[in-house]
């Protein structure tokens, strides 16, 4: 059966002929191995093998490493007739430069979870989608390889980094699997554990991480009379936290075959429809669900995806994000002649259908045991089709791998179709284009193995790991500095801004320096052609010398122009890279002090005045230690003077706050600072001084310097001393030479005047400034006492 929605084919097909330059691009021929010896196995009586891999955005690589102990007699998994493994738990961390970090956490974990389970048991069933697929000899069948699901009571996650989810059971009756509770430990790379949360029920429970790590997972549990969901966030110490469920959804009944997360952060579950009480759709099929991102309460809706006949049943689907939209791929059985096809069916991110497609030419490999196709998309377009065969002549498990192009044509692959596995057969697609497969090959029982496949690009490489990104502006591993104003990116389709952001990192602690929403339109703009976007940079952002930074781009700062507005990917990080120029060298003419005030909102301001004296200091230190932090710049470079603490403004609070560099002139001047301080206070909302009590400050004010009485007056001060003077001395010559009593009285009444008068506008201008000084913060004015009591001196000589 077909439903071809013509004119979004033709769109669709239309933006893969603009993104492709040839239907195959050249492949590297070799494909690698990547072998580690492990350093604490103890007997080597077993290889280690790769039970489980999964990886980071950046192409960090997590492995869960594990051994047989068949001589090791676990009563917890001969009661369940598991496979018996050593009961010890191997986590490795492959890094981007292949360096590998061993974490052995201790986490007192249940015998049962070393034991590997049989979901097809007839005593129990467990419906995991992450079941793994394994060949083992029956000895009751000849010593045939029979097929089995597998389950691997443990699970590892990649979260964000240096964090790791690793799930497993807890059981009061280990006999019984229905009855194994699921707890999730967040653990770093240091192996500590971070958090420990109870989850649920564990036997027919899901979880999926969401596309940006920093929305966590979904897990998602069900039973014959309900469907139920929880989303959870972790915060930056590890703390896992439940954020929003829902207790039951519609077609709760029928089983979930698949789920994804989608470019919009959401989440899109497949369930195999069985139901025959719609008129419209009979037959059942594969139905989507779409689940934002922390949404409670939220009206489910669905759609049927794809619609079968009465002699067909779904063997499996597999969904995923491709370069644009979502695809699912499904097999499909009939019954009346045994053969099974493929459909393709393309949906946007709510599960609506675009249109959907038969997949007429597959493998066919002939005289092996196997499984079913299973399909995979490539991040830079297409898909695979591959299996985990068993091969009864050489007594090897194989893994079959076949690509294809946007319009379900075969590309032959210059490195061969097939490649040994273990018999797990774990493998996964990485962001680079790389097909990632556990191999079997071990030096004498102490080491494992990774083989490394080379995918075909259909479109130009790209250095993004985005193939939609055609470039940007500073290009990856540019130079910056202070005086970047302006990030480019530039698409190869059109695009409308979304909601998402895109952040700018301090790579040596992965500090936020700048977060922008593709909604602030003071600082995301959109060219006329809408192929690129410019983001406006604050100077504060790239403000230290000889430092790396890196841009994120979250899925979902865009969307696709045509087609209802399809959410794109963005750039994950440590990928768009910069270098900060080389330190400078300064004189010492430059500038080492500056004096400024800051202002407290007024919501603040009240808040600050009901606080204590100590509290009021303590106050004080925590924003000096946050601006320093957040500047950065050395703490020892900022204060407070004592007796100049605050002052008040009308409502406000008004704080004097000293940078001083004289002893750390090798770092930034004195100015520079200042600027910075400045504009991180203007633009507090895209900087980290929009969080904790930097965020007490008023935006309005930024961050000021002192006027200086003198240096604003000084012209009208001399011009007025000079002619106080000129006059005083014409009257005393005059009444001199003109020994006139009435003259010397009235030029003394004059000299008075112009005495008194500046002295009382001077003072009025105190009493305005200074009026609502706290007494003891008083703020000392030295121009003001001067100029009195020089004028005071000389009307007492008049």
């Amino acid at each position: 059966m077909k439903i071809t929605s013509h004119p979004s084919k033709f769109i669709i097909q239309y933006l893969f002929i603009c993104l492709i330059i040839t239907s195959t691009k050249s492949q590297q021929s070799q494909y690698k191995y990547f072998n580690y010896t492990e350093s604490t196995l103890g007997t080597q009586d077993t290889s280690p093998l790769v039970a489980d891999i999964k990886t980071y955005d950046d192409g960090t690589i997590l492995a869960h490493i594990i051994r047989n102990d068949s001589t090791q007699s676990s009563t917890d998994c001969l009661k369940i007739r598991g496979m018996s493994l050593e009961q010890k738990l191997r986590i490795r961390v492959i890094h981007p430069n292949v360096t590998v970090k061993e974490i052995n956490p201790n986490l007192n974990l249940h015998p049962v979870n070393y034991c590997l389970l049989n979901d097809d048991n007839a005593e129990y069933k467990i419906n995991k989608l992450n079941n793994i697929v394994i060949y083992l000899k029956d000895a009751q069948k000849n010593n045939t390889r029979i097929l089995h699901n597998i389950v691997n009571p443990i699970t590892i996650y990649p979260l964000q980094k240096p964090f790791i989810l690793v799930t497993y059971v807890n059981a009061a009756n280990s006999s019984d699997p229905t009855t194994y509770e699921e707890w999730a430990d967040v653990i770093d790379w240091d192996g500590n554990s971070r958090s420990t949360t109870l989850l649920g029920v564990w036997i027919n429970s899901t979880i999926q991480l969401n596309k940006n790590a920093n929305f966590g997972f979904i897990r998602l549990t069900f039973d014959q009379m309900s469907l139920k969901w929880e989303q959870y966030l972790i915060d930056n110490s590890g703390n896992l936290t439940l954020t929003t469920y829902n207790d039951s959804v519609d077609h709760s009944a029928d089983p979930l075959i698949a789920i994804l997360s989608t470019f919009d952060n959401g989440y899109l579950a497949v369930f195999n429809c069985t139901k025959r009480n719609d008129l419209l759709l009979q037959n059942g099929g594969p139905y989507a669900i779409f689940i934002p991102s922390n949404k409670a309460n939220f009206k489910y809706t669905g759609t049927y995806i794809y619609q079968i006949d009465p002699n067909m049943i779904i063997n499996s689907i597999y969904c995923d994000t491709s370069v644009i939209y979502i695809i699912c791929i499904i097999s499909v059985n009939n019954n009346n002649n045994n053969t099974t096809h493929y459909v393709e069916v393309f949906l946007d991110s709510s599960g609506a259908v675009i249109y959907t497609d038969i997949i007429y030419e597959h493998p066919n490999v002939t005289g092996l045991s196997q499984q079913g196709w299973k399909a995979k998309t490539m991040p830079f377009g297409g898909y695979i089709l591959g299996l985990t065969a068993y091969d009864d002549n050489d007594d090897n498990t194989y893994h079959y791998i076949y690509a294809y192009d946007q319009n379900n044509s075969q590309i032959l692959l210059k490195s061969p179709d097939h490649f040994l596995t273990n018999y797990f057969g774990i493998n996964t697609i990485m962001n680079n284009n790389t097909f990632l497969l556990v191999s079997p090959y071990t030096i004498d029982n102490t080491s494992w193995s990774l083989l490394t496949i080379p995918l075909p690009n259909l479109y130009n490489d790209s250095e993004y790991d985005n193939v939609l990104i055609e470039e940007t502006i500073p290009s990856i591993n540019a130079n910056v500095n202070s005086s970047m104003t302006t990030l480019n990116i530039t698409f190869n389709v059109n695009v409308n801004l979304s909601i998402e952001n895109i952040t700018i990192y301090k790579a040596s602690d992965n500090s936020i320096r700048q977060r922008v929403s593709a909604n602030m339109h003071d600082f995301c703009k959109l060219s006329p052609d809408k192929s690129t976007v410019s983001i406006t940079v604050i100077n504060s952002t790239f403000n230290e010398y000889g430092e790396q930074y890196f841009v994120t781009v979250d899925n979902n700062f865009v969307k696709l122009e045509h087609s209802d507005n399809y959410p794109l990917k963005g750039i994950h990080n440590d990928i768009w890279i910069f270098k900060s120029d080389n330190r400078k060298i300064y004189s010492d003419k430059t500038t080492k002090t500056i004096v400024g005030s800051v202002h407290l909102t007024t919501d603040a301001s009240k808040k600050f005045l009901l606080l204590s004296k100590d509290n009021q200091s303590a106050y004080f230190d925590t924003l000096l230690n946050e601006l320093a932090n957040k500047v950065p710049i050395h703490r020892s470079c900022l204060s407070i003077t004592y007796n100049n603490r605050y002052k008040m403004k009308v409502d406000q609070i008004a704080i004097l706050i000293c940078i001083d560099m004289t002893n750390h002139e090798t770092e930034r001047t004195a100015l520079e600072v200042f600027s910075d301080l400045n504009n991180m206070i203007i633009y507090k909302n895209i900087t980290t001084f929009s969080f904790g009590v930097t965020d007490d400050l008023d935006h309005d004010h930024g961050f000021a310097t002192i006027k200086d009485k003198w240096s604003v007056h000084k012209v009208q001060i001399i011009v007025g001393i000079v002619i106080f003077i000129i006059f005083w001395l014409s009257s005393r010559i005059l009444s001199h030479k003109l020994k006139s009593k009435k003259f010397e009285a009235i030029s003394s009444a004059i000299l008075g005047l112009v005495l008194i008068i500046p002295n009382f506008k001077l003072s009025i201008i105190f009493i305005i400034d200074y009026s609502n000084d706290i007494p003891e913060f008083y703020w000392y004015s030295p121009d003001y006492s001067i100029i009195n009591k020089f004028m005071y001196s000389n009307l007492y000589y008049l």
